[in-house]
């Protein structure tokens, strides 16, 4: 039986920002790089919290996440601009995009901005929210490592390929659809293995092609992609935007997490719509407070005894954990505290 230590999230925060800073990231960024990880353990999506401190660390230390690298701007044209992160770390990439995509929305109503040769990002719904919170709309796209074969096929050739819009509603209530092109984000699968667990029939495929529950094989073979050949389609689309069509790696040639023979190569896009440029906010937000309230009312099927919005149930997840701590398992602590240890620094749990 898993043993589970509930942990404030103000001490997971800075426990995350001592690691980074302990490695040459600047305070600004490591809180940036730490409000990413403490969220996703808030919000219930722990392959993507704090379990990837050890390997954020690893890449830095082994010269493959440069904390220094200059993110610079490298077009800024009306509507469009590209960021060149110079291999520096992927949320601090993606949330100077967020600022310059939200300033530029005010002027031009709907903007893009790519990302090129950057790291993994976090979760998505981090910056979405960042944008919903300025009363934007947000639409965030990342291809990642290959995970997901061509429908038919049996090597990935595609990553998970998160797909995030975010909603304004009220500041802390928007409406955020953040999710993985696969049936599940490899994390999971990778979270799977790291406790031993078998994983669910229908997510993965082994390196020959069948289904199958075992999380290594599935780690060596490829992932379910969501709606089958629909969802490989969808991951193909956001691998050329963030990768061919800004000049960052894509298909096989972005390196994943545990992937040490070179750096990720990761690409983003983030767009931000200003509702202003469309109809007046106000008007927005009566109607689509009127929207939410009609889906809530939708007669239910039997058993079912609430209808959810997308990221209902992460804000929900959220105010749990604010209140009652983020739950580790035995296996994250341990992964914890064995890195305060190798760097020399006090673990606070």
């Amino acid at each position: 039986m898993q043993t589970i230590r509930r942990v404030k999230a103000e001490k997971v925060f800075k426990f995350s920002v001592s690691v980074f800073k302990h490695v040459g990231v600047g305070e600004e960024e490591a809180k940036i790089i730490a409000e990413n990880l403490t969220l996703a353990n808030l919000r219930g999506i722990d392959s993507h919290g704090v379990v990837r401190l050890p390997v954020y660390i690893r890449r830095v230390i082994k010269g493959l996440i440069d904390p220094l690298g200059p993110i610079e701007t490298v077009k800024d044209q009306g509507s469009i601009a590209i960021i060149d992160a110079h291999n520096n770390f992927g949320q601090v990439a993606a949330m100077q995009a967020v600022l310059l995509a939200a300033k530029k929305a005010r002027d031009y109503g709907a903007v893009t901005v790519g990302v090129r040769n950057s790291n993994h990002f976090g979760i998505a719904a981090h910056y979405a929210m960042k944008l919903t919170e300025q009363k934007l709309i947000g639409i965030i796209l990342s291809n990642a490592p290959p995970a997901i074969a061509p429908w038919g096929g049996k090597i990935p050739m595609f990553g998970t390929n998160p797909v995030c819009v975010g909603f304004p509603v009220d500041k802390n209530e928007s409406i955020i659809l953040d999710m993985a092109l696969s049936v599940v984000a490899r994390g999971k699968i990778r979270l799977a293995d790291l406790k031993g667990e078998k994983i669910p029939d229908g997510w993965a495929f082994d390196e020959n092609g069948n289904p199958t529950n075992d999380p290594k094989a599935a780690l060596m073979g490829s992932l379910a992609p969501v709606g089958g050949p629909k969802g490989y389609g969808l991951a193909l689309a956001v691998d050329l935007f963030c990768g061919l069509l800004i000049g960052s790696s894509y298909g096989r040639d972005v390196k994943e997490l545990n992937d040490f023979s070179g750096p990720s190569g990761t690409g983003f896009f983030i767009e931000a719509i200003n509702i202003e440029h469309f109809r007046p906010y106000q008007e927005y937000k009566n109607l689509i407070t009127d929207y939410i309230m009609n889906i809530k009312r939708c007669p239910r099927r039997n058993g079912v005894k609430e209808i959810f919005l997308p990221g209902e149930m992460e804000l929900r997840e959220t105010e749990v954990r604010r209140r009652l701590g983020i739950p580790l398992d035995e296996q994250t602590f341990l992964l914890l505290k064995n890195l305060a240890v190798e760097l020399g620094i006090s673990c606070p749990f």
